[in-house]
């Protein structure tokens, strides 16, 4: 629109090619124009395609001009060759060009006006040696804020995305146990309550895993606090391995004991998930040196229905599933029934 208004500088200062300026820019400028802003609203051009049409806009709106000044005869042609600028400064600095975009634009722009100047023969050497200077001056300076604006939103992003890792790294911190790695217990609480809410319109199975090292407190006593942390990493390690393959979630319940939540698991499938654990844990072959054997665990299970039983419930009687394993000689598997792990289970939940 404020290109075609130059129609009115025309009539002035190109009197004598008026009616070109009108085919000019209503019917060559204006339609180039009105493609690229279709192309970039409707098909979405990458960056290139659509940084390389505004250059071409640029260069169709300096050569129009400059061209109908090279034919005119008009004496006050002189001025009209600044509208160039304007032309220069809206294809690179308000249309946001990249930096090496705005580059090619002005270096194309600029070749065209002083070619045409020059051509042109209408103005003596003093004359043509303070237009180049001119340009030459208004190009430079456009192509520092060109840079200038690309790097402040370079840094913007960088800084932005900083904060924003910056933040992540906070949100994991607080739900994560930074020994093991597993989500910690405030976790939980909040895991907890987003599944509870969701089932209160769709009621959904869960399913808690409970596990406890068989005689951690004498691996730690007798091998140090260096290798049980070792020893929590490893077994943590393993359970989460196999809990991700079910779509569950793994928590540091306290201690050595480790918590594993299934949504959407019923007891058949959280006893075969469990059973992996344990099986996964006895084939690290973590050497145990006062059982004269390898570190094993103990993980009892319990199943219900959200909302109708709440997860502190389930948690209640998947450590009572797992003392019951315990008594019944640890590196088990048992559901609060009392049944011991996976086929029996599985078959008779199946049933």
């Amino acid at each position: 629109i404020l290109y075609d208004l130059f129609l009115i500088v025309d009539f002035v200062t190109l009197s004598d090619m008026f009616h070109v300026m009108i085919l000019l820019r209503l019917g060559v400028f204006t339609p180039i124009i009105l493609s690229i802003v279709i192309l970039s609203y409707y098909f979405k051009p990458s960056g290139f395609i659509l940084e390389s049409s505004l250059i071409v806009g640029g260069v169709v709106g300096v050569a129009l001009g400059t061209i109908a000044m090279f034919y005119s005869e008009c004496s006050y042609r002189l001025n009209y060759q600044y509208g160039s600028l304007l032309v220069m400064m809206f294809s690179t600095i308000v249309s946001r060009l990249r930096f090496r975009f705005a580059v090619a634009g002005l270096v194309s722009m600029l070749v065209i006006q002083l070619t045409t100047t020059y051509v042109s023969g209408a103005f003596d050497a003093e004359t043509y040696l303070g237009i180049v200077m001119f340009f030459a001056t208004a190009c430079v300076l456009i192509t520092l804020t060109t840079y200038y604006l690309e790097h402040g939103e370079r840094r913007s992003f960088l800084f932005a995305l900083r904060g924003q890792l910056l933040r992540e790294q906070i949100e994991a911190s607080a739900r994560t146990d930074p020994l093991t790695g597993l989500f910690n217990r405030r976790h939980l609480a909040q895991t907890g309550d987003k599944i509870w809410q969701s089932a209160v319109d769709l009621p959904r199975a869960v399913s808690v895993i409970l596990l406890d090292i068989d005689h951690f407190k004498a691996f730690n006593d007798s091998q140090g606090h260096i290798a049980g942390d070792s020893c929590l990493r490893t077994v943590s390690r393993c359970i989460s391995e196999v809990a991700e393959e079910g779509h569950g979630l793994t928590f540091r319940f306290g201690g050595d004991e480790m918590l594993g939540l299934l949504p959407g698991a019923g007891l058949a499938e959280a006893m075969l998930t469990a059973e992996s654990m344990r099986r996964g844990i006895e084939n690290a072959a973590i050497p145990h040196p006062k059982v004269d054997g390898f570190v094993t665990a103990s993980i009892g299970v319990a199943s219900g229905i959200a909302p109708e039983t709440d997860i502190a419930s389930l948690i209640a009687a998947a450590d009572r599933a797992l003392y019951a394993a315990k008594h019944a000689g640890r590196n088990r598997v048992m559901a609060e029934a009392g049944r011991a792990a996976a086929g029996e289970v599985d078959i008779q939940a199946a049933a």
